[in-house]
């Protein structure tokens, strides 16, 4: 078992080993030595690469290396013993083993190298490097030292560079060339400089290493606008620089760290620099001196990040935000409050008893425990995983847990871990109201589809006057958004039901379905469609045995129509009216559809509801559209007049759609003097009173025609006959007076569309002048009255707005394409006349209003 000491420094040391990965990168060399024996518990690459990549981990420093300079050796264990940091800042000598044979350097004992390559490969020669160390103390959980991080930056090329530069400085005039090319090509930046300030020259990396051209480093300070800083922040004096220094005093300033701030954004830029004092006067004071510099900003860099990582560390496990934690394969060693608290265990149990973490682990979660382990051992880190823990109480609790190595004999390794309580929880309760959603979503997605499906069903019974295009769009529309089938079933008089309309999903299935149209089945019996139509309520199917009632029970002819439909659940409902019924509407599904539901029977409950409604409308419609028909026809004239040398022709269409019949009337009676008394007019509304109303207008009308026939007086005493007589009708009029010999005619509107007129040329052109007020709509309306000739062979042309107005034509386009129509038929018979502009504008699309057309054609010569 580990000493008191050891579990002490692997707690201070486990929050240095959490950044494992951040330390095994740097570009400096870091280890750790633990103890009084100074053992190697930890050692970068780096480093390593410093020691010859030798395994230093488990061994004492003076036995892992042994060419170590005494003074390096003496200064770690005064930082042991002190616990006071020691740093070298002058670099001292430190040998290397290598047996590497290939580019060493010449290392003397004073460590003056000539910088020749030493190419005998014998492997005997040691490699003398040089490093600026630091050495930091690291405490121990009861405030003792555990042991001391070692920071050490490779100076060996830095120092080996100073002194080439020391021995060129000597050989200067007999080696000028060769210095020269040395001075260029150095990695390192050198200024030379004369004691007045002056810029005597400058390598290519200086000037790479400062961002400066050539020509800008002329004088002292060579860095114009940037101050130097102390590592501490503080500033530098001027006579503080190396420089000002080795010029002072005529001594080497060597290894000195200086700061600068550079770039727009006041980044840091770390030179080492080294000041050498040159060409002395007869009194031994320097004229001139060298700066010599490299930039460790990375260096610089990477040691501060590994202080602040330690610093960081320790507030991160002292402030119990995650839990923390010591462990080895034999059980966790050290814990942070957060970590006991995630376990349910306090801090004096764990002190006097211990925690075995396989112990708290549940047993599902051991192949992801072992997995880490196995990945600490391979790669010193494991990746984080989740898992479980059992809490003290017996309740589960979910973590997210990593851990990186600190010591491998034995193997020990500090790890985090996060509770996930909360973020379980957060995520449930997510599923759930996302479930919910969802649940909600289909919902509301199902009852929009059945309002679409029950609204278009609406607009189908609204907009459909006849009983079989009705049901047969009604089985078109439940096939297959409610079902996959649909059949109506109508009453016969011989007590039978017999299939008027069916639809099927499966084209070849349909045709099948069709025989249900030859065989009507009894009104009585054990089909639910029987039942419903018997029973007058709905009947659901939901599952089929071989001893469930099937049509070729009970018409044997059917069994093909059974063993083809084959549903798998059926419902039948009643068509009703009041305790009439009218039929029945039969759904089926099959295979894969889901069975019918309760919510099913009530949308086709709805259905047929709103399609009994329909069937009874249609059939009252049809009845008062024949009765409204049939007392129009009755008061208007049954033949139109014979006047001699006048062609005449009427058409009067009643509206086919529903009982739109009834206001629109024509007329056409002879005068004195041989004229002719034309008329035509539309009484607001479409009903049977409409059609009553009209006669009433119409008699009066022809009778004022008989008493004045002046156009503008008739209307105007009709007027005030129906404000008196009729105070709740309204209709439009035009009246007109022809004289078939002169071709005069004279005529006044009350509201109507106005007249067509052409010659035998075939221009047409409307008749000009007031349209007047309807008639009804004012007591005291006065009319303008209009004179016309119609030259012989011309054509008048009397109208109801039905012939030019409908939902889906504007008036205004209706009236162009009556005049284009009537003036290609003019020349023709009257007959022809009103056949030509019925055939153009009307077509044989349905109507929704009446329409009247009267030509009137004079004698003349035809075209």
């Amino acid at each position: 078992m580990s000493s008191i000491a050891d579990e002490g420094r692997l707690d201070s040391f486990a929050s240095l080993e959490l950044a494992r990965d951040l330390l095994a990168n740097m570009p400096a060399a870091v280890a750790y030595l633990a103890g009084p024996e100074l053992v190697f518990e930890f050692a970068n690459d780096e480093y390593r690469r410093v020691a010859s990549d030798r395994e230093l981990i488990g061994l004492p420093l003076r036995e892992a290396l042994p060419e170590l300079a005494e003074e390096c050796v003496a200064a770690v264990r005064r930082v042991f013993q002190t616990g006071q940091q020691v740093r070298c800042r002058e670099p001292k000598p430190w040998a290397r083993r290598d047996g590497r044979g290939d580019g060493r350097r010449d290392g003397r004992g004073d460590g003056r190298g000539d910088g020749r390559r030493d190419d005998r490969g014998d492997g005997r020669e040691p490699e003398q490097i040089f490093a600026d160390v630091v050495y930091q103390p690291v405490p121990d959980g009861a405030g003792g030292i555990a042991g001391v991080l070692l920071h050490a930056t490779d100076v060996t090329e830095h120092v080996q560079d100073q002194y080439r530069l020391e021995a060129l400085a000597e050989h200067s005039t007999a080696t000028e060339e060769r210095y020269r090319t040395l001075f260029e090509t150095l990695p390192q930046g050198v200024v030379y400089l004369d004691a007045d300030g002056s810029v005597l020259s400058a390598n290519p990396a200086a000037r790479k290493i400062l961002g400066l051209e050539a020509d800008s480093m002329a004088t002292w300070p060579v860095v114009r606008d940037r101050r130097a800083f102390y590592p501490d922040g503080s500033l530098y004096r001027r006579d503080e620089l190396p420089v000002m220094v080795a010029l002072r005093t005529g001594r080497i300033v060597a290894n000195r760290l200086v700061g600068l701030a550079c770039g727009p954004a006041g980044q840091h830029q770390w030179l080492r620099v080294t000041a050498i004092p040159d060409a002395r006067d007869e009194h031994g004071r320097p004229r001139r001196v060298y700066m010599v510099f490299a930039d460790v900003t990375k260096q610089h860099r990477a040691e501060l990040a590994l202080q602040e990582s330690n610093s960081l560390l320790g507030r991160l496990r002292d402030a119990n935000i995650l839990g923390v934690l010591v462990a080895g394969e034999s059980g966790i060693i050290e814990a942070n409050d957060a970590y006991l608290d995630i376990i349910g265990c306090s801090r004096e149990e764990f002190e006097s008893k211990g925690i075995d973490w396989r112990a708290i682990t549940p047993a599902e979660w051991t192949a992801s425990d072992d997995d880490a382990l196995r990945q600490l051992r391979r790669t010193g880190i494991c990746q984080p995983y989740e898992k479980e823990y059992l809490h003290r109480d017996g309740h589960r609790v979910p973590v997210v847990a990593g851990g990186a190595v600190i010591a491998r004999r034995p193997l020990r390794w500090a790890a985090f871990v996060l509770d996930l309580t909360a973020r379980q929880r957060a995520e449930q309760e997510r599923a759930t109201l996302l479930a919910r959603e969802q649940a909600a979503r289909v919902d509301a997605d199902l009852a929009q589809g059945k309002l679409a499906f029950l609204l278009r069903a609406g607009d189908l019974v609204a907009a459909t006057r006849n009983r079989d295009d009705l049901l047969e769009q009604a089985t078109q529309l439940v096939v297959p958004t409610l079902a996959d089938y649909c059949v109506a079933f109508a009453p016969t008089p011989s007590g039978k039901l017999v299939a008027t309309n069916l639809t099927h999903r499966d084209p070849a299935k349909q045709e099948v379905l069709k025989l249900l149209r030859k065989h009507p089945i009894p009104a009585m019996g054990p089909l639910i469609s029987q039942r419903a139509y018997a029973t007058a309520a709905t009947q659901l199917a939901r599952e089929f045995t071989p001893g469930t009632p099937r049509w070729s029970d009970t018409v044997p002819g059917l069994t093909a129509v059974a063993a083809e439909v084959d549903p798998t659940s059926a419902l039948a409902v009643p068509l009703m009216v009041g305790e009439q019924p009218l039929g029945v509407l039969l759904l089926g599904r099959g295979e894969p559809r889901p069975l019918f539901t309760e919510t099913d029977v009530a949308v086709a409950e709805e259905l047929a509801r709103r399609l009994a409604a329909g069937l009874a409308n249609v059939e009252t419609f049809a009845r008062e559209h024949t009765v409204a028909e049939t007392l129009q026809r009755a008061l208007l004239p049954v033949t139109v007049p014979r006047i001699a040398g006048l062609d005449l022709a009427v058409h009067y269409l009643p509206a086919s759609d529903g009982v739109h019949v009834g206001g629109d009337w024509y007329d056409a009676f002879p005068l004195d003097g041989g004229r002719v008394g034309l008329v035509v007019g539309d009484v607001v509304g479409h009903s049977i009173d409409s059609a009553s109303i009209m006669g009433q207008v119409r008699s009066l009308l022809r009778g004022y025609a008989i008493d004045d026939p002046a156009p503008q007086e008739v209307l105007r005493r009709t007027n005030v006959a129906i404000s008196r007589l009729l105070p709740e009708a309204v209709a439009t009029a035009f009246y007109a007076v022809l004289d078939p010999v002169t071709g005069d005619l004279d005529y006044a509107c009350a509201g109507h569309p106005p007249p067509l007129a052409a010659g035998p040329d075939a221009r047409a052109e409307y008749l000009d002048g007031m349209a007047g007020v309807m008639l009804g709509a004012w007591p005291d309306t006065v009319f303008a009255p209009g004179r016309r000739r119609l030259p012989p062979g011309g054509t008048l042309l009397l109208y109801t707005d039905g012939l030019v107005e409908h939902r889906y034509r504007d008036i205004a386009d209706g009236l162009s394409a009556l005049a284009a129509a009537f003036g290609q038929s003019c020349g023709q018979t009257a007959e022809q006349v009103c056949q030509s502009v019925q055939t153009a504008l009307l077509g044989s699309a349905p109507r929704a209003d009446d329409v009247c057309i009267l030509a009137v054609r004079l004698p003349g010569h035809r075209r």
